[in-house]
């Protein structure tokens, strides 16, 4: 090892306390070595260290961490594999670490066992260990520390993402390795096939067994559940999941059909006199139906559970009705569940909408009904005072948000929509109004799917059945913008107008598809004409050309070109960058995007007049965020087309 007075030193107080473990650990000398000397050690010193620690820590009787602390630095660097693990003398006992009642040792075993995660060979290494797979899996649901648990979710599931005998493509485990060859599912089969590991899911859940002799307390319980829910959306395999594995163990914990899944989400937890859990488990059929879009379950590891699967499950055991009821028959329930229900049944619904919108436009027509019934109720409802406050119905605004926007169009008539108010300010109607507005998001380079394509004409009527009935909006949204005392209304009403001049937008059909029976149909062309008066020229193409030949064209484009305001120091000054940083991106993107719409002819044809502002508008971008050009006013309002 590397000749050294602190290298000296180390060496020589581990042996001390090995033969002595009731002397304390210098925690100062420890941190001295791993500051010089870790990141420098050749292999040999390296596994030399660990074989010596390796020794020091089942003598400890006092805190570890000082030495727990540098194993994790030494075996921390990618290139420190899990044979190297295997070659430490004496041999780590695994079962022994993740049995340890103390953390700071089960995060080293944790760490030691994550090595495994990169080969699904290693990982079949651990497999054949059925004490240490048990081990794992009731230190991660049983645990106090979540720190313990968090990192024995990740090295669980990476050891089972690692060993999949099959796996999307371009899919990778918790730790970042990609599955490019796969294993041969032996973690698979302990975990889901052996008796002694996979009743360990069941029993330590499982409400029925709490108080009995080495069982978790119910509230300790809970917090498992809530660990075995996260552990079901960090996975791709649905079929593994959703059916029966052992018959005799979940038959025991009151399944008459399926496996995990059903045990978590039908008998596992109390959810009529636990509220909290309640919520949880909301939560839990929520992510489960956003499945591979959701970003957090993403983080943890690629996952790909079915949308289509998860909804036809949650149907069929009558959890989707159940969950929705407290939204849409939010009277019908206790005050208090409604009151913290509620917005996670909206939540629930929102997804519902924009992950599964096939069915809910093909099947979902009452549901449709409901939805906008209530949400009309409460939205056109709410005072005008409440608005100004800030306190909007943030829920019921998310669900018209996720609504596909075909049935807004459809539903015009009697539409929340347009009991969103612009006057007075909010920021979550102004940002309520942008999500419409933008349209849907296009892949470039792509075959667009109708489904797509009407959304996007949709979003397109919609902007100017709103502008027709709010004819002062820009004017609105332009005072609001300009008003950065109170930064979040004004960020909303910058986020709007970069909504439009950035949408994507498509023209609505000219005649019905009669051979196409929808629940849910656009109007064609001639309808939207003559519900929107206009004078001469067909109505706008896309939202740039709606505000440069509109009402937009005399507020937003003079706004966009005006120096950013400022102001003295302190929070004011926060408010003003934060304004103009906002401000100056919604004019690079018009930049960005005139020169895209510049290569449509149909677009180009309408945009040659403009060709001075458009200039402006391109010298006010190359300026920077307070850059502007106090001046254009006057020549914006020269023009018209």
């Amino acid at each position: 090892m590397a000749s050294s007075r602190v290298v000296a030193d180390l060496i020589s107080h581990i042996a001390t306390v090995t033969e002595d473990s009731s002397l304390p650990l210098d925690a100062k000398l420890f941190a001295v070595f791993d500051r010089i000397h870790t990141d420098a050690l050749s292999d040999n010193d390296r596994q030399s260290l660990l074989n010596r620690l390796s020794s020091l820590i089942p003598t400890l009787r006092q805190n570890p961490q000082p030495a727990t602390e540098l194993i994790l630095n030494l075996i921390r660097p990618e290139s420190y594999k899990f044979a190297q693990v295997l070659r430490i003398q004496p041999n780590v006992d695994l079962v022994a670490g993740l049995c340890s009642p103390n953390s700071d040792v089960n995060l080293v075993t944790l760490s030691l066992l994550s090595k495994a995660c990169s080969s699904s060979g290693d990982a079949g290494i651990i497999a054949t260990s059925p004490e240490t797979v048990a081990a794992l899996v009731r230190l991660w649901l049983s645990t106090s520390a979540t720190e313990v648990a968090t990192k024995g979710l990740e090295v669980l599931s990476s050891l089972l993402r690692i060993d999949a005998t099959t796996a999307p493509d371009g899919d990778t485990n918790m730790v970042g390795y990609s599955l490019k060859v796969y294993g041969q599912g032996l973690m698979w089969r302990r975990v889901f096939h052996d008796k002694d590991v996979y009743e360990l899911f069941f029993s330590i859940c499982s409400l029925t067994t709490a108080g009995q002799v080495g069982q978790p307390s119910k509230r300790e319980k809970t917090i498992s559940q809530a660990r075995l829910l996260d552990f079901i959306l960090a996975f791709s395999n649905f079929e593994q999941i959703s059916s029966s594995q052992l018959p005799d163990i979940e038959k025991k914990y009151g399944l008459s059909e399926g496996g995990l899944l059903d045990f978590a989400a039908v008998h596992m937890i109390d959810w009529k006199d636990d509220l909290l859990m309640h919520a949880s488990l909301i939560d839990f059929f929520t992510k489960l139906l956003r499945g591979n879009s959701d970003p957090m379950m993403r983080a943890l590891g690629e996952q790909n559970l079915d949308s289509a699967e998860a909804l036809d499950f949650l149907i069929s055991r009558k959890l989707h009705s159940r969950t929705m009821s407290y939204y849409l028959e939010s009277e019908k329930h206790d005050s208090m569940e409604s009151t913290y229900l509620y917005p996670m049944s909206a939540q629930y619904i929102s997804t519902y909408a924009s992950c599964c919108s096939s069915h809910l436009l093909d099947i979902g027509r009452q549901d449709v009904d409901r939805i906008l019934e209530r949400s009309s109720m409460v939205i056109s409802g709410l005072p005008m005072a409440k608005w100004a406050q800030g306190d909007a119905p943030r829920s019921d605004l998310h669900i018209i948000s996720s609504l596909p926007r075909v049935v807004l169009v459809h539903t015009s008539s009697h539409s929340p929509f347009y009991s969103i108010p612009v006057n007075p300010p909010n920021a979550d109607a102004l940002n309520t109004l942008a999500a419409i507005f933008r349209g849907p998001p296009k892949k470039r380079n792509s075959d667009v799917s109708t489904d797509i394509k009407h959304e996007a004409a949709a979003a397109r009527a919609l902007y100017f059945l709103y502008t027709k009935n709010t004819p002062n909006l820009w004017q609105r949204v332009v005072d609001v913008a300009e008003t950065i005392a109170i930064k979040e209304n004004a960020l909303a009403a910058i986020n709007l107008i970069d909504a439009v001049l950035g949408s994507y937008w498509e023209p609505l059909p000219e005649r019905l598809n009669e051979s196409v029976e929808e629940s849910f149909t656009l109007p064609i062309a001639a309808e939207l004409d003559y519900r929107v008066p206009h004078r001469g020229g067909p109505l706008a193409a896309s939202g740039t050309l709606a505000i440069l030949t509109g009402p937009g064209q005399t507020t937003v484009i003079p706004y966009l070109l005006k120096p950013a305001q400022t102001y003295g120091r302190g929070d004011a000054q926060s408010a003003a960058y934060a304004v103009a940083v906002a401000k100056h991106e919604t004019v690079v993107h018009l930049v960005q995007t005139l020169k895209e719409q510049s290569k449509i002819p149909e677009i180009q044809l309408y945009l040659t007049p403009w060709q001075p502002i458009i200039d402006q508008i391109e010298q006010c971008a190359n300026r920077g965020i307070w850059g502007g050009s106090s001046a254009v006013g006057a020549r914006v309002g020269t023009l018209d087309l």
